[in-house]
Formats: C-alpha cells, sequence, structure tokens
C-alpha cells in the first residue's frame, strides 16, 4: 500500500481526512474511485459494488492501521450492504449510511445487530433542520451537509439534534473555506470535513479482482458446516458454470446413470450433500486464476489426503478434511498470504484456526500432510497423528490411495 503511485500498480481507493475542532485527525471517509486499470468506467455507478470494493481494498489490500493513521474509516453503505456481515474490527469502521437508505424494519434490524457488534454508526449528507429522521437513534454521528444549508437553518438544526440526541457527534461535510470552518465551529459541530482542511487522496496498491472476491464468497458459503443440502443447491443455482459442470458431473460415467439428468434438483440429490460442496468449492477454486494444472493436482490430491485421514478419525468429518486440504491452497491459488484471502469473507472458524495456527484435529492433519508433501517427513506429528488414532501405516496408505484418486478426478474435472 502506497500513496506514491511510483510504488504501486493501482488505485484502491481515496482518504480524506476528518479533523476535530483542535485540528487534529480523527478519521478518514475512504471513498471509491474506479480502477486505473478499468477498461472504462461503468455506465450506471453501482453503489453495493463501491462499497464492496472501498472494504476489500482497505482492510485487505492496504493495512488499515496505516491508512487511516490509527482513526477509524468512515465508508459508505447502502440499505443492501448494511444487512450483510461484516468481518472486520468494529474499531477501525465506521458504518455511514447514505441518505438513500429507507427506514424498514430490515435496516432498523441491521443496525441493532451493529450496534451490537461494536461498529459506529453516521448518518451521511443530514439536509434536515431538525431531529425527527427515522434513524437518529440509531446514530453517533450525524454529518450534516454544510452546503444544503444557510446560517440560520445550521443553527436551527444543530439546536435540535442537541436537544433531542445529546449524545451524537455532529460532523459538518464539504467545508471550502476558512469562513465555512469557523462558523460551523462556532455553532458547535464536533467534527470537520471538506476540501478547506483537505482534498482526497488516492491510495494506491493491488487490489483482489471483484471476481475473486465473489469467488471467495461462494467458498465461504459452500463451506458453512451450518449449511443443509437446499443451502447447498441454491447456492450452485445461482452460478450458472457450477450449475452445467454438476450437470456434467452427475451424468458421466463415475456415477453411472441408467437415464440422463437434466435438473438441477435431481443432480443435487443424486450427489449427496458431501460430494456436491466438494466438487463445488474444486470448481469455484479453479475460477481464482489461471494456474498450471500442477497446483490443481496439489490441491486436489492435499484435500482427498486430508479426507481420508479424517474419515480414519472416529469424529471426525471427513468432507470437512476435504475443504481444509482445498483451501490450504487458496494462497498459490491467489499470489496472497493465506490469512489475507481467508479474512475477505466469513469462513468458519473452525476452518480458519486449523489453516492458520493448526489447531485442532483438522489443524494437526493438515500440518502432518504438507510436512509430508515437502518430503519433511522428521516433522510430521507423527505423535499427535496416533493420539487422533492415526498411525503411520494408516497415513502412508492415504497418500498411496490419494494419488490414484486425484489422477481420477483430474481426468474427470478437465
Amino acid at each position: 500500500m502506497s500513496a506514491d503511485p511510483s510504488n504501486a500498480t493501482d488505485i484502491l481507493f481515496a482518504r480524506q481526512p476528518i479533523y476535530d475542532r483542535d485540528a487534529t485527525r480523527r478519521g478518514f471517509e475512504l471513498l471509491f474511485r474506479q480502477s486505473a486499470s478499468a477498461l472504462r468506467a461503468p455506465v450506471v455507478f453501482d453503489g453495493e459494488a463501491a462499497t464492496r470494493s472501498v472494504l476489500i481494498n482497505a482492510f485487505s489490500d492496504a493495512d488499515i492501521d496505516v491508512v487511516c493513521e490509527g482513526n477509524p474509516a468512515f465508508v459508505n453503505f447502502t440499505e443492501q450492504t448494511i444487512a450483510e456481515d461484516l468481518p472486520f474490527d468494529p474499531a477501525f469502521l465506521v458504518v455511514e449510511v447514505l441518505e438513500s437508505v429507507n427506514a424498514t424494519p430490515v435496516v432498523f434490524e441491521a443496525l441493532t445487530n451493529l450496534r451490537r457488534l461494536g461498529f459506529k454508526i453516521a448518518l451521511d449528507d443530514y439536509t434536515r433542520p431538525d431531529a425527527d429522521h427515522p434513524l437518529l437513534s440509531y446514530a453517533d454521528i450525524v454529518k450534516l451537509e454544510y452546503p444544503a444549508y444557510s446560517t440560520a437553518s445550521l443553527a436551527q438544526a444543530i439546536e435540535a439534534l442537541r436537544t433531542q440526541y445529546p449524545q451524537l457527534t455532529l460532523l459538518a461535510e464539504k467545508i471550502e473555506t476558512h469562513e465555512d470552518f469557523e462558523q460551523c465551529r462556532q455553532l458547535g459541530c464536533d467534527l470537520f470535513q471538506g476540501y478547506f482542511l483537505a482534498r482526497p487522496e488516492a491510495v494506491f496498491g493491488r487490489p483482489l479482482p471483484a471476481a475473486h472476491v465473489r469467488i471467495l464468497k461462494l467458498l465461504a458459503r459452500l463451506n458453512d458446516p451450518n449449511a443443509g443440502i437446499d443451502q447447498i443447491g441454491r447456492t450452485v443455482s445461482e452460478d450458472p458454470y457450477l450449475s452445467l459442470r454438476v450437470l456434467k458431473l452427475v451424468n458421466s460415467s463415475l456415477f453411472g446413470m441408467a437415464r440422463e439428468i437434466t435438473s438441477l434438483d435431481r443432480a443435487i440429490l443424486a450427489l449427496g450433500l458431501n460430494r456436491l460442496r466438494a466438487f463445488a468449492s474444486l470448481l469455484a477454486l479453479s475460477g481464482l486464476q489461471r494456474k498450471p494444472l500442477a497446483l490443481q493436482y496439489i490441491a486436489i490430491s492435499r484435500s482427498f489426503i486430508c479426507q481420508t485421514l479424517c474419515e480414519h478419525r472416529a469424529g471426525c468429518d471427513g468432507p470437512m478434511g476435504f475443504m481444509i486440504g482445498l483451501l490450504s491452497c487458496l494462497d498459490a491459488f491467489t499470489d496472497r498470504p493465506l490469512a489475507e484471502v481467508l479474512a475477505q469473507a466469513p469462513f468458519d472458524p473452525k476452518i480458519v484456526t486449523a489453516l492458520l495456527d493448526r489447531q485442532g484435529p483438522l489443524g494437526v492433519i493438515l500440518d502432518a500432510t504438507l510436512a509430508h508433501e515437502r518430503g519433511e517427513l522428521e516433522q510430521v506429528p507423527w505423535a499427535r497423528l496416533q493420539a487422533l488414532g492415526i498411525e503411520p501405516e494408516t497415513f502412508m496408505a492415504a497418500f498411496r490411495q490419494s494419488v490414484a484418486t486425484a489422477h481420477q478426478q483430474m481426468q474427470m474435472f478437465h
């Protein structure tokens, strides 16, 4: 991440500082900027896509603590993105509710949940002369759009807000002159933002492509241990590529169906939850990047090894072992650190701790698999494996079995 374009590859977003009454920085608004590598600007601005782009770029491609100098990031949220899960630290993010967001039961519930999680809520572009906005009771900060007010109406709005919601922080935005700043300061505003104080500054870096982000979210949904076959089926049906490949798979010689299956619902039932989840995840992962077949073979082989080892331990989830092996290759497929990639979608905590910290039975199995894969047999945690009921003979047999299975799967997959 860099503010210097000579040291980076693309624009991640822009940042505009927010100051307090003593001209001390108290936050930054992060603003969407079209990628410099994009062929053209979108015909219609997509607010949801803009919010997701800023969040992903700020919290994964950039170091948010460095970008915002230890202060919170203010990010615009649409009605749809407010209701989505936010896998970010509330200490670093202020949810800025756009003026276009309607006061609906869904929004009320989403804001209640965000506040419960510790996120601060700001109302953007406030132009009312009073305190009758239906979302004010959920807000911590109100951003007063200074150009929309006269001196009298601004004083009226501030008095009304202070009287009815004394806990609110009032931020005057679009401050363009010293006189604007002094007037808002004298009227009692707490924070200030605008061209007079600082213009937005581009932040450069290497963003993760939007298609990658979509696939990571798809992988997280596919690997939700609480999702049933109906939910996984809906997830697959939303992706035309996955749907077609699932139909092709179930009609392949591998399953020996007497009659061709043309219905996705029937194909899903024929596959079953575990095979469906595994195959769809593999297809999704292959779409992350055009990578050598050797890497795809490693991913498949590693997945079957972990699955086989899990199945030899009572109470261990074989399909979860498959997923651990598959997802352990995410760093190679995305050319990013694994922790950074996993942070971009709500993966199950058991998966994350197994992948990053080698915790739990899944973590032990993955640790052993990777050590063997590197040819470092002395690094295989033999004692921990035996404590799980996996003997050395079982471990080595799993590798021999995975070679044949991975070869068969590669043929079918391609």
